[in-house]
């Protein structure tokens, strides 16, 4: 399967995932100079920002073992952007917190 595919489908389940527990969610992949959020959600007046990591073997780790200290770092540059850029929102608390979602989609053809 196409990596780009597989990335869109994992997005949209996590985006699924968090609607199902009262999350908000503000935008999907958003960009900025320092890096790209894939969804950034909102329960409770939080603001969460969260990375997505969809894989289809688990021969190279946990997908969220990918989520790295330099991909941490352009996270919260890109959560300072958001942030100034919706500064007079209201609702928000000023509070937020970072997710890592794992996606994990395996297809066993013929399986019985």
């Amino acid at each position: 399967m196409d990596k780009r595919l597989l990335g869109q489908i994992g997005e949209n389940t996590a985006a699924d995932v968090l609607r199902a527990k009262g999350y908000r969610i503000l935008k999907q992949n958003y960009r900025c100079r320092h890096g790209e959020i894939d969804i950034v959600a909102l329960r409770d007046g939080i603001l969460a920002f969260v990375e997505v990591k969809t894989r289809q073997s688990l021969s190279y780790g946990r997908p969220a073992e990918a989520v790295d200290e330099r991909k941490r770092k352009h996270m919260k540059k890109a959560a300072l952007c958001f942030i100034e850029e919706m500064k007079d929102r209201r609702g928000l608390t000023g509070s937020c917190s970072f997710h890592v979602m794992e996606i994990y989609v395996e297809h066993t053809a013929d399986a019985f």
